[in-house]
C-alpha cells in the first residue's frame, strides 16, 4: 500500500508547507498530496483555500492577487508561500506528487498541465480533481498528464451518482486512476477495481485518522487499496514496514516445519 501525505505531513507542520513536504518525505511517504490554486496572474500556487486566513496572517484572496505579491507572503510557520513550479522543481526529483486542482477552472488545468507535461519525470505525477471540467481539459489538450478523479462520499446520492458513478466519471477523465474517500473503499469497489484495471488510491480527511487509525489502516490493506493518503505519513510507514518484516518472519519460521 503506497504511503502518500495527505498536504505533506500535517500533524508534524502546517499542511502544504515546505516543512510539511520535508517531513513526509523523511518520515517515508512515498508520494506527497497537495492543492493548488490559481493567481489572479496565472500561476499556480499551493494552498488549499482561495483564502488565505486559515495558513498566512493575510486576508486575501490568491485569485485576486499576481505573483508578484505572493511571493511576499509568509507561512503561519514561517515558510514561503510555494508556487507550483517551484514544489515540481525541488521535490519532484525526490517523491512522486498528487497535485488536486481545487474548483472547476480550466486555466489552471492548463497551467498545471503545462508544468507537467514539459518535465522528463511527469510520469511520476497525478493531477486530481473533484470536478470533470479541469481533467476533461487535460485529457483533450495533454492526454500526457496523468489523471484521477476524487470521489466524496456525497457523490452516493442523487442526482450525482447517475452522471458521476465510478467508471462514468473514469470514462469521461479518459484514465482508470480513483480517489474515493477511505469511507467508499470495500471488497466490492477493489473487485471492480481488479476487473477494470483501475488503480485506487483512497484519501482521509484531516480529522478523519484521530481514532483508531490502524484499524481503519488495516482494513484498506485487507481490502487490497493501492495506496492512502494519509495525515500520519510516517506512522504509516512504520506501521507497514512492521508488517512486512513480521510476515517474513512467520514465512521464515513456516518453512521450518
Amino acid at each position: 500500500m503506497l504511503v502518500i501525505g495527505h498536504r505533506g505531513a500535517n500533524k508534524e507542520a502546517l499542511e502544504n508547507s515546505w516543512t510539511a513536504f520535508t517531513k513526509a518525505i523523511e518520515g517515508g511517504a512515498e508520494r506527497i498530496e497537495l492543492d493548488v490554486q490559481l493567481s489572479r496572474d496565472g500561476h499556480a500556487v499551493v494552498m488549499h483555500d482561495d483564502d488565505m486566513r486559515r495558513t498566512t496572517d493575510k486576508a486575501w484572496l490568491i485569485s485576486e492577487h499576481t505573483r508578484p505579491e505572493l511571493a511576499g507572503v509568509t507561512l503561519r510557520n514561517g515558510d514561503p508561500l510555494p508556487f507550483l513550479d517551484e514544489v515540481i522543481a525541488r521535490i519532484l526529483p525526490l517523491c512522486e506528487l498528487n497535485i488536486e486542482i481545487k474548483g472547476e477552472s480550466e486555466l489552471l488545468a492548463a497551467e498545471v498541465a503545462r508544468l507537467v507535461a514539459e518535465h522528463p519525470l511527469r510520469r511520476r505525477v497525478i493531477v486530481s480533481c473533484f470536478e470533470i471540467k479541469p481533467l476533461a481539459w487535460i485529457k483533450n489538450h495533454a492526454p500526457a498528464v496523468q489523471r484521477a478523479c476524487l470521489w466524496p462520499p456525497d457523490r452516493f446520492i442523487w442526482p450525482y451518482f447517475a452522471i458521476m458513478a465510478p467508471q462514468v466519471f473514469l470514462d469521461q477523465a479518459g484514465t482508470r486512476i480513483l480517489h474515493p474517500h477511505v469511507s467508499m473503499v470495500d471488497a466490492n469497489l477493489m473487485d471492480q477495481a481488479q476487473a477494470r484495471g483501475w488503480q485506487v488510491f483512497a484519501w482521509v480527511e484531516m480529522l478523519g485518522e484521530d481514532h483508531d487509525r490502524e484499524g481503519l489502516w488495516t482494513a484498506m490493506k485487507t481490502f487490497g487499496l493501492h495506496g492512502l493518503c494519509t495525515n500520519y505519513p510516517r506512522e504509516l510507514h512504520a506501521w507497514l514496514k512492521e508488517g512486512a518484516l513480521y510476515d517474513q518472519h512467520f514465512s521464515a519460521e513456516s518453512r521450518t516445519y
